[in-house]
């Protein structure tokens, strides 16, 4: 199929349509010859695959159509008489049926051109709702009443403090020193710090507290010169002993006579 016209293969002719037309015209062609439903039938394949080309522009295939039209009132003419009732018909159904093929083929142009256009939610999709900004209007009140009001709270009667939960009786370091100092000289060699601790409490901060207080207790003789910390390696246990213990363990030793 051209661009031209489409081909037609009729039996007593073979060729484009447009050429057909031109024949019948001048009378150059056997009409009685040609099956005006392979014509309709050849022509309708036609216009379908003009429509799926797209290449063939919609002003041509109107021209199609009258020219098809135009072989069918020929053809009807031939079969029966100009004048008669059966003629009249005959042209009535080749324009209707002209009809019916040009809303066809603008019908598939128009399908066609829906189908190329942007589609809403798959080529491109809607803006958002608009936003009402709505004015507002704070609230409105009376300075006066304001003031009244205020002067009430005022006036109320004052509430009692805050409860507060009691602390956790803790070691504090005054007592752990106290304790320090009566049990060393009950340990003259020393001890490991963890015999100086006071009974363990009921809770686990009380625990921590007593060691941290016992510890800083030790710092606090060992700076005075009342006791001495000792540790073998790191991450050792801490020993503690008085201070008079500790001096003596590091005095030298006198040498034996030979």
């Amino acid at each position: 199929m051209s661009e031209a016209t489409p081909d037609l293969r009729l039996g007593a002719y073979e060729g484009p349509l447009d050429h057909l037309l031109e024949l019948a015209r001048g009378q150059k062609v056997d009409l009685a010859r040609l099956s005006i439903l392979a014509l309709a039938e050849q022509f309708a394949d036609a216009l379908d695959a003009a429509a799926l080309d797209r290449r063939i522009p919609l002003s041509r295939l109107g021209d199609w159509l009258v020219m098809a039209a135009w072989l069918t009132l020929l053809k009807s003419r031939l079969l029966l008489p100009q004048d008669s009732p059966e003629a009249r018909e005959a042209e009535n159904e080749a324009e209707a049926f002209r009809r019916r093929l040009q809303n066809r083929a603008f019908t598939e142009a128009a399908r066609h051109w829906l189908l190329r256009r942007p589609q809403l939610r798959h080529d491109h999709w809607p803006r958002g709702m608009p936003e009402v900004l709505e004015e507002r209007v704070g609230p409105r009140a009376d300075i006066v009443e304001l003031l009244r009001a205020c002067l009430k709270l005022l006036q109320q009667p004052q509430r009692g403090e805050a409860w507060r939960p009691a602390p956790p009786p803790l070691w504090r370091l005054p007592d752990a020193m106290l304790r320090l100092r009566r049990l060393l000289p009950e340990h003259p060699g020393g001890a490991p710090i963890t015999a100086f601790l006071p009974p363990p409490g009921a809770l686990p901060v009380q625990r921590r507290a007593a060691l941290a207080s016992t510890f800083l207790a030790g710092l606090e003789l060992a700076r005075e010169g009342e006791a001495a910390l000792d540790q073998a390696a790191p991450f050792a246990p801490l020993h503690l002993a008085p201070a008079a213990v500790s001096k003596r363990n590091r005095l030298p030793q006198p040498a034996h006579p030979g």
